[in-house]
């Protein structure tokens, strides 16, 4: 019998938020969410790191929008804080969003 693959995973552009390709990935051996992936964007243009979501996870679509828009990514798409720690720093008021994703495409704000 052959490997079983699942793909159950979303990629989103840690540039630009778009969406990438999903990778299919064999049952047991898939990586966790919010993991970065170098994949090229077509949006980009070049090869940037893409955050891997899972839908009903600790860690999806709506986690990597928090990230994005609260510019916890460096411009060389790695998290500049663990998301634990953006959390709190929201949670506290003492950061404000830098970015705001609209259908897909980023504008940073002042």
């Amino acid at each position: 019998m052959g490997a079983k693959f699942t793909i159950d995973n979303e990629f989103y552009c840690t540039q630009c938020g778009n969406r990438g390709f999903s990778i299919p990935r064999k049952i047991g051996k898939e990586r966790e969410a919010g993991h970065l992936k170098k994949m090229y964007c077509l949006n980009c243009h070049k090869e940037q790191n893409f955050v891997e979501c899972k839908p009903f996870t600790k860690y999806d679509k709506k986690d990597f929008i928090i990230e994005f828009e609260y510019g916890n990514f460096s411009e060389e798409g790695k998290r500049i804080r663990t998301y634990g720690e953006l959390r709190g720093l929201i949670h506290n008021g003492k950061i404000e969003k830098v970015k705001t994703l609209v259908d897909g495409r980023s504008s940073r704000i002042g």
